[in-house]
């Protein structure tokens, strides 16, 4: 029995005048624009002010309003979610374009920032998703990999078909697998948000998760930023800053959509029209899977319900032509995609791949678009955008990047720094991930109840050493030894608050800039923990008087 019925059940018991007074509270909750918007956070809003301009045409002709919910509907829709899985677990937030003039859309938002629900006219378009990868892998996210990382030469388990366990080096802004006994959903941290109601965006920044526990870390921090331009057309850009020394070899967007919602596939020409190109496995090869140069393309693929039938639903997804012509590639951009039409997925792969030659400490920008339309429409509108899709390494640097003040807070017991106004400010550190710069975050143990600051995310969490399954001689023991398992998702720790970023004192710019340590601000006391990074005497920050 719904809520409704029950509802209208007890209405029924009490009266006529019950069932009046009901059936209008009722009629109410069922209105989406009952659900009151989330309004712009300022606090969050200077730390997300990094995203380059848009030169993108925007298309409001026609009457419509962009609005971000907080709370996930009462009501029942037909999303079809595998059985076993629970939406609220997941949810965040809900991005809507609401109109009564063009099709309307939604958008849910994730706990790690990732789109794992895209909704309109045709229903859900996401696969149902699994109960071992929830919402992780079946969401449009970006994804990166520390690829010399992965511990390919590490010997089978017996009993484990995963060869590389504990040495996974890739990273997914949406979390972590539940492929443990009893493990719960565990979403990449979301450590500021904003809506801005004038732009028409939502932008969000989460640490990446390695999705398995791993004897490597991620410093992946993923800026994204929603933006609606209205008629069907999502702006999506990315900004990419690895904290880590190691670099990343791999900037890939990656989602896909329902196989039974859109079944087929078309791939745009350099001249602009489309050519079916469909999946029909997972695999890459020339007959199983589809795999093809940005280059050769017009820049945009789409899926549909029907490739012949141009007034089909359907969404496009606008990569750009070339994305190599700046920073440094290994190869070429690629778009690839694969079809599980055979298994209990129900899932189409739709992934970019740009690898680039990561310098780590460069933040990176990636742009690209989701059409919502008709078929005809989505390739008339995919062929606009094609050009403003984008990919640069951005140059944020000590002169162009504000400062955020920070304030002495105390927390319990602990003194610690916050970007919450409280008297004079302490201290000034960058809002944005300038070159080389390491973030400085608030975080709590959860089993002391105690807060403290830190370079490190890893600081605290739970971890265990790593047996180094090589003997003394081997080429690989040296690679394996005094390694230590990291498991953030056991929740041992919580991430409360980005409050910026610092320079390591070997790269600040001391005769230009006025910098202190870390170490000299008394509001910290003993509430700094370096966990396996650099110590507060050897973090600048910039002194309240700049």
């Amino acid at each position: 029995m719904t809520l409704r019925d029950r509802v209208m059940g007890f209405a029924l018991r009490r009266g006529s005048s019950w069932i009046v007074l009901l059936g209008l509270l009722i009629a109410g909750m069922a209105l989406p624009v009952a659900a009151a918007p989330q309004t712009a956070d300022p606090a969050d809003a200077q730390l997300l002010q990094l995203f380059p301009k848009s030169a993108a045409p925007t298309n409001f002709e026609k009457q419509s309003e962009t609005v971000l919910l907080k709370s996930l509907a009462w009501w029942e829709r037909d999303k079809k979610w595998h059985p076993e899985l629970d939406e609220n677990s997941v949810f965040h937030a809900t991005l809507q374009h609401r109109s009564t003039t063009e099709r309307s859309w939604e958008l849910g938002i994730g706990k790690g920032g990732q789109i794992y629900s895209m909704y309109s006219s045709f229903g859900e378009a996401m696969a149902p998703s699994q109960p071992d990868s929830q919402w992780n892998d079946e969401v449009w996210q970006f994804t990166t990999i520390y690829g010399h990382l992965l511990g390919r030469d590490l010997p089978d388990i017996p009993g484990d078909a995963t060869r590389m366990k504990f040495a996974n080096a890739f990273v997914h802004q949406s979390g972590v697998y539940t492929k443990e006994k009893d493990s719960k959903p565990f979403y990449s941290p979301i450590l500021a948000e904003h809506f801005d109601a004038k732009e028409r965006s939502y932008s969000v920044l989460s640490w990446g998760q390695i999705p398995s526990p791993s004897i490597n870390r991620s410093g992946i921090l993923v800026y994204t930023k929603y933006r609606d331009l209205g008629a069907g057309v999502i702006e999506v850009t990315y900004v990419i800053y690895n904290f880590e020394d190691e670099p990343m070899t791999n900037l890939g967007p990656w989602g896909g959509v329902r196989t039974s919602v859109f079944p087929e596939h078309v791939i745009s020409n350099p001249d602009g029209s489309y050519r079916f190109f469909t999946p029909w496995s997972y695999g890459f090869d020339r007959l199983d899977g589809c795999r093809v140069n940005f280059e050769d393309t017009g820049g945009w693929a789409a899926v549909t319900a029907n490739a012949d039938n141009p007034y089909s639903h359907a969404i496009g997804v606008v990569f750009g032509k070339q994305l190599d012509r700046k920073g440094e590639h290994y190869g070429k951009p690629r778009y690839d995609c694969g079809d599980s039409r055979h298994g209990t997925r129900d899932y189409t792969v739709q992934a970019t791949v740009i690898n680039i030659k990561d310098k780590p400490g460069t933040p990176h920008m990636l742009r690209m678009y989701f059409v919502i339309d008709t078929l005809d429409k989505v390739a008339e509108k995919c062929n606009r955008l094609a050009d403003h899709a984008d990919y640069e390494p951005l140059d944020l640097s000590e002169a162009n990047t504000p400062l955020v003040p920070l304030y002495a807070k105390r927390v319990g017991a602990d003194a610690v720094l916050s970007r919450e106004a409280a008297g004079q400010p302490v201290c000034k550190v960058y809002a944005w991930p300038v070159n080389q710069s390491v973030p400085l975050f608030l975080m709590k143990n959860n089993e002391t109840g105690r807060h403290f600051v830190t370079t490190d995310p890893y600081a605290q969490c739970a971890s265990e050493p790593f047996k180094n399954p090589f003997k003394p001689g081997h080429a690989s023991y040296a690679k394996y030894q005094d390694r230590t398992i990291y498991r953030p998702y056991l929740k041992k720790t919580d991430w409360i608050e980005l409050l910026g970023f610092v320079m390591p004192e070997d790269r600040a710019d001391r005769k230009t800039y006025a910098y202190d340590s870390l170490s000299a601000i008394p509001a910290l006391e003993q509430a700094f923990d370096p966990g396996d990074t650099i110590g507060a005497q050897d973090i600048m920050v910039r002194r309240n008087t700049d």
